[in-house]
C-alpha cells in the first residue's frame, strides 16, 4: 500500500490542478503539473508508470474543460492529437535528459515547455484559417494569438515554464526525499 501512496497523491494532485484551471482559467491559464509529470516520470521512472500515470491522469481530466467551462473546443480530434504530440515530445526531452543532474532538469523542464508551445501553436498555426500562412501568421500564432482571445499566446508559455519549473522542483524534490521508492534518485542526487 505504502508503495503506492506517492503515486495516488500525484495523480490526486493532477485532478485537483486540471479541474482548479478549468473552474478559474481566467487567473493562470494553462498552470498546471501535467506537463512536469510526462517530463518527470521520463527522468525518472524506468517502467511502465513513466507514461502510465501522466497519460491516465490526461485523458480521465481531459474533458474538464469542456465541461466546466462550456468549452467544446478541448473535444476535438485535432485538439486531443496536438496535445498528445506535445506530450510525447515533452516525454522524449525528458528521457533524452534522464540521470542528468538538477539544473539540467529544469533547464529541460523550459525546453519541454517551450517545444509544448511550439508543437502546440505551430500546428494551430498550419491548420486554423485564422492565421495567415506566413511569418507574420505564425508569429501572431506563438505569440499573440487569434484576434479576439482574453490572453496572448505568450502568456500560456509564460504559465506552462512557470508550472513545469515549479511542479518538476517539486516533483524532483519528492523523489530525493524519498529514496527508498527510486533507485533513480539517490544517483541524481549526488550529482
Amino acid at each position: 500500500m505504502n508503495r503506492f501512496l506517492p503515486l495516488a497523491l500525484i495523480a490526486l494532485l493532477l485532478i485537483i490542478f486540471r479541474f482548479i484551471g478549468s473552474l478559474f482559467p481566467e487567473t493562470l491559464p494553462n498552470f498546471q503539473p501535467l506537463a512536469a509529470l510526462f517530463f518527470c516520470g521520463a527522468c525518472m521512472a524506468k517502467d511502465w508508470r513513466a507514461w502510465a500515470l501522466p497519460l491516465s491522469a490526461w485523458l480521465v481530466t481531459y474533458p474538464a474543460p469542456a465541461l466546466i467551462e462550456g468549452n467544446n473546443s478541448y473535444l476535438s480530434v485535432d485538439a486531443l492529437l496536438t496535445t498528445g504530440l506535445a506530450f510525447v515530445a515533452t516525454y522524449f526531452i525528458g528521457k533524452a535528459l534522464s540521470g542528468r543532474g538538477l539544473g539540467t532538469l529544469l533547464l529541460g523542464s523550459i525546453a519541454a515547455a517551450l517545444a509544448f508551445h511550439l508543437i502546440t501553436n505551430g500546428i494551430a498555426w498550419i491548420g486554423s484559417p485564422i492565421y495567415a500562412k506566413n511569418l507574420t501568421g505564425l508569429s501572431q500564432s506563438l505569440w499573440t494569438g487569434p484576434a479576439g482571445s482574453p490572453f496572448p499566446s505568450w502568456v500560456f508559455l509564460r504559465n506552462m515554464t512557470a508550472a513545469n519549473l515549479i511542479f518538476t522542483t517539486v516533483f524532483l524534490s519528492a523523489r530525493f526525499a524519498l529514496p527508498r521508492f527510486s533507485p533513480v534518485s539517490a544517483e541524481l542526487a549526488t550529482r
